[in-house]
């Protein structure tokens, strides 16, 4: 009879511990816990944390899902990139140059970034969007620029190359058509949750006519100042885009919690947008 009971109490006992839920213990009592309820935001990064950032398909879905916020101003970082989104090769000087001179500077005083600084891509990382975080982190920066360039040449010969078998022409005659087409590209990464808010890319294109003595040098110089004035460019254009992009998160807060916040809303909502009441005519 006494076993009976016993057992009578220990299936009690069980019970209670799964209808309470999750219990933790403390000086012998059972204290019931309240679940922790899910993020309202995104607040980590869901890739694998390896160079080439895999994304499981639950994870691919909680960030379609889950909106993410916007901390402006906030410190930001302008990495100088040989190749998009990926810090594994350094840059040229020329490139470096433009990011810090004509992008970073450009950027100084927008009411959005408190404080931009220039990052160096030699610090230590594992490559890739990863890395970049990993960059971000030991400057203890919140956002990234990454500001990459690069040109395809389509350099050639003109009409006025028939004079080189003179000799004399290869040095009087303008032969040679120095042209490029390029492109310099930014894109801002939240460095929170490893996500890419926009990406901004400006064309260029040089062309002119050199002589065959010389063209090489000139070409650079072309490529150079083309690659100048799209990092100004792109700094305005980064500028009206993080304002545009704080301007529809605090509208869409506001719309939907009746209050001023900086919420990114998530791609595929979840719930529908509230209908706000009718407006009725006072007598």
């Amino acid at each position: 009879m006494r076993t009976h009971a016993k057992l009578i109490f220990a299936v009690s006992f069980v019970a209670l511990l799964v209808g309470c839920g999750p219990a933790r213990m403390r000086e012998g009592k059972v204290i019931a816990t309240k679940p922790q309820p899910a993020s309202k935001v995104l607040d980590r990064s869901l890739y694998a944390k390896n160079a080439g950032g895999s994304l499981t398909e639950d994870g691919l879905q909680r960030i379609l899902q889950t909106p993410i916020d916007l901390q402006f101003p906030a410190r930001v970082g302008v990495v100088p990139l040989a190749e998009p989104f990926d810090p594994a090769k350094n840059a040229s000087i020329r490139t470096r140059s433009a990011a810090a001179r004509h992008l970073a500077k450009a950027l100084l005083g927008n009411p959005q970034f408190s404080h931009v600084s220039d990052i160096s891509t030699e610090l230590p990382h594992v490559g890739g969007i990863e890395g970049l975080r990993v960059l971000a982190a030991r400057y203890r920066v919140r956002y990234l620029l990454l500001y990459n360039e690069r040109f395809e040449d389509a350099t050639h010969a003109n009409g006025w190359a028939w004079l080189y078998p003179t000799v004399i022409g290869m040095f009087l005659a303008p032969g040679v058509t120095v042209e490029s087409h390029g492109m310099a590209q930014v894109d801002l990464l939240d460095v929170r949750t490893g996500t890419i808010l926009f990406s901004i890319m400006e064309p260029m294109h040089v062309s002119s006519q050199q002589l065959m003595v010389g063209a090489a040098r000139a070409h650079r110089n072309k490529q150079a100042h083309a690659a100048v004035n799209a990092a100004e460019t792109l700094a305005k254009r980064v500028s009206l885009a993080t304002g545009s992009l704080v301007a529809f998160a605090e509208e869409w807060g506001a719309g939907k919690r009746r209050v001023r916040t900086r919420i990114l809303p998530p791609p595929i909502p979840t719930e529908p947008d509230p209908v706000p009441p009718a407006r009725v005519a006072s007598p």
